[in-house]
């Protein structure tokens, strides 16, 4: 996290200044990004402070278009000269990019919602001591669950206040603010000579709905139920995968349905859309105004409105998610899913809250209705999988079922396959929907997979 720093404009000024710039050049087409982020992360280690660290950074970037051409440019230096040195470079440098039809920005459209739910008023008021005592809660709850939790690593407590600013010369304006909490930590067991370690994460969007105390317990009992985790023999069998695994497995999901991907040729999916692909279980929706997800925000990176879009619908391909210039290239619009990754770099398309509907069951229910299967809890190199193709080939790790009950751990196995096979064989969708990321899922039940063992 970076150091606090003092501001020398209040943004307010900057994006007058810059327009005012801006305008002096003979341009096409120009947008301001203006982003102000203040937070706080505290460190913990066996009960004293590790680390705490503030920050309060603005800083924008630029978009312009001249002749067809696509000119960036970014900084936190915020002096007129310098600013006006940044504008002139931009204007230099356009001359080196191809020219591209595609190029554009998004003109006012419907008014961005109010979300006052994302932002907690009470930011500023809270003293270091109660940010601190979050993550020693947190700390305390992991040891507390059992004797055999020996170590508990990356104990922290983060708030962070998002200030964003989108101005075009289309006339564009939009103003957003949210707050985001978060405590993480990962406990470590050991028994004789093994030791497994598992971790644990919550947020939210208001301070007094973190539950440090929960979140450390259960990374506790996460690590002590994965002691004695054994293979077992290749068999077929009904596979759960829990939240964490199957949101892992959406984030892949939605590099297929990204209309980048689509333009590229780099998706599984092409030539699909209106077919029915999936399961009849599977509805998938991209949501930034989703209330559960940590993206909700009135807008996207671009300005664009946020808003709900199905993408499949009961096995149904819907549609893709496009940002302004991939919407031009395949002349249809955007679906407001312009992301910003980091403010140095331009806006790729990218989802907003993107999760895999949930069904009515309990995790509780799933399970007792298999006689003989495998809930997987961990999944190892999803990361790895053939964006194009959607092949994958995991290390998986989890707990054995028996008779509708959760019995011995199991470790040292895999599965493997495709996303599109996956997404076939779902056959109950629970309705424990969970965002650690902003692809999330809640637990899935699929028929009969592959369990590659002894």
């Amino acid at each position: 996290m970076m150091k606090k720093t003092e501001l020398k404009i209040a943004p307010e000024e900057l994006v007058s200044e810059l327009g005012k710039i801006l305008k002096g050049y003979r341009l096409d087409a120009w947008e301001i990004y203006l982003l102000r982020e203040q937070g706080t992360l505290v460190e913990v280690r066996e009960q004293k402070l590790e680390s705490f660290e503030q920050e309060d950074n603005l800083c924008f970037a630029l978009r312009v278009i001249r002749q067809g051409r696509l000119g960036f440019g970014y900084s936190t230096d915020f002096r007129p000269g310098a600013l006006k040195k940044l504008v002139e470079a931009i204007f230099l440098r356009i001359q080196e990019s191809d020219p591209d039809p595609a190029l554009g920005f998004p003109e006012t459209d419907e008014p961005a919602p109010e979300l006052p739910g994302i932002y907690d008023p009470g930011f500023f008021q809270r003293s270091e001591k109660e940010k601190i005592n979050q993550a020693m809660i947190l700390e305390q709850s992991a040891y507390g669950v059992d004797p055999r939790v020996k170590r508990v690593r990356e104990c922290q407590y983060n708030e962070t206040l998002t200030e964003v600013r989108i101005r075009n010369s289309f006339g564009l304006d939009r103003k957003g603010i949210a707050t985001n909490f978060s405590v993480s930590t990962a406990a470590l067991a050991e028994q004789g000579k093994e030791a497994q370690i598992s971790g644990e994460f919550d947020w939210s969007f208001r301070y007094d709905m973190l539950a440090p105390e929960k979140v450390g317990r259960t990374a506790g009992e996460k690590a002590i139920l994965k002691l004695g985790g054994k293979p077992v023999k290749s068999i077929a069998a009904p596979v759960i995968l829990s939240p964490e695994v199957a949101g892992e497995f959406m984030e892949l999901v939605s590099y297929a349905l990204s209309g980048e991907n689509l333009a590229k040729n780099k998706t599984w999916l092409k030539g699909r859309e209106g077919g029915k692909v999936f399961s009849d279980k599977v509805t998938i929706i991209d949501d930034g105004l989703f209330e559960k997800g940590p993206e909700r925000f009135p807008f996207d990176g671009e300005g664009v409105a946020s808003r709900k879009k199905v993408l499949v619908e009961n096995g149904m391909i819907k549609g893709f998610i496009f940002d302004s210039y991939y919407a031009h290239k395949l002349k249809t619009i955007s679906t407001a899913n312009a992301r910003r990754e980091q403010f140095a770099l331009p806006p790729l398309v990218g989802p907003s809250n993107f999760y895999l509907a949930p069904g009515e069951k309990s995790p509780e229910e799933l399970i007792a209705g298999i006689s003989s299967g495998f809930l997987i809890k961990e999944a190892l190199g999803i990361h790895t999988a053939d964006e194009i193709s959607g092949e994958f080939s995991v290390g998986v790790s989890g707990q054995w079922i028996r008779q509708g009950h959760l019995a011995e751990p199991v470790s040292g196995v895999a599965i493997a396959g495709t996303l599109l096979d996956l997404l076939t064989l779902v056959r109950e969708v629970g309705n424990d929907l969970k965002f650690i990321t902003n692809c999330a899922s809640a637990s899935v039940l699929l028929e009969a997979l592959e369990v590659s063992g002894n």
